[in-house]
């Protein structure tokens, strides 16, 4: 692909387990073709994850990217310059409020784990489960029976907090905070300092990206693993055809090919 004089006003966001990363392996090498043309046309590539700000910028560095990240799922904004945003609540806030909940409902958080089991749910080496483990904002955890989410839902809405559904874990949040308020925050403060109304692009695969989607102007659907789709009412929608950093690299080449 050459290189596209109209990408100046693009804003690429994008979610990473199941989306730019594969599944099962992480690995993000079947999009090095449309990584390279974004780094090429300087367009900016905003990681939208509910990882850890340690993870994140970890991440960053492998991808050779410098630019604001939002991290746990929209709880907090790293900023290119390494400063840290909280966009709701502390983690002893969240904490605190699931050593509570977990009397009455059978749950386990990341700070009730040792690194050996946050390494075997999420399937990361330990040296990165450490990394998963650093929580700033919310705390991801496993929940023992799906039919008690409702109940616990009510209990931390009167808290003020929520809880989302991710790829492999529940998390507990601050209410009214998602990847869609951390968005709209973000692309605020590209607007502030270059005065550009911004196209902007979102990928994910999960429950936890739905909101995302429905506040860009392109939002791309990525397929499970299984090929199916989890259900989003956001229109127009585009799917990707295949899973993973595959289905990432080829719907952002079909996109900026049709520029």
């Amino acid at each position: 692909m050459i290189n596209n004089s109209n990408t100046n006003d693009i804003l690429v966001f994008t979610d990473l387990d199941g989306t730019l990363l594969d599944h099962h392996t992480y690995s993000f090498e079947p999009a090095l073709e449309m990584l390279a043309y974004i780094k090429e046309n300087d367009i900016p590539l905003i990681i939208v994850s509910s990882k850890t700000a340690k993870e994140v910028l970890k991440i960053q560095k492998k991808l050779e990217i410098n630019h604001i990240a939002i991290v746990e799922n929209g709880a907090g904004i790293i900023t290119a310059e390494g400063e840290t945003i909280a966009l709701g609540h502390t983690y002893d806030t969240i904490r605190s409020a699931f050593e509570r909940y977990s009397k009455q409902i059978l749950m386990r958080g990341f700070a009730d784990m040792s690194l050996e089991e946050v390494a075997y749910h999420t399937a990361l080496p330990l040296e990165l489960a450490e990394d998963a483990k650093t929580r700033i904002f919310t705390e991801p955890f496993l929940l023992n029976d799906c039919d008690e989410l409702e109940e616990l839902q009510a209990m931390a809405e009167e808290d003020g907090l929520d809880v989302l559904h991710g790829g492999r874990f529940y998390h507990l949040i601050t209410q009214g905070q998602d990847k869609a308020n951390a968005i709209a925050h973000v692309v605020q403060r590209y607007k502030k300092d270059s005065n550009t109304n911004y196209t902007t692009i979102a990928l994910g695969d999960g429950d936890n990206d739905v909101t995302m989607l429905g506040v860009v102007d392109v939002p791309i659907l990525i397929p499970k693993p299984d090929g199916s789709y989890i259900e989003c009412d956001v229109s127009p929608l585009t799917k990707a055809s295949s899973a993973g950093p595959i289905g990432w690299n080829a719907t952002l080449k079909e996109y900026f090919d049709g520029k």
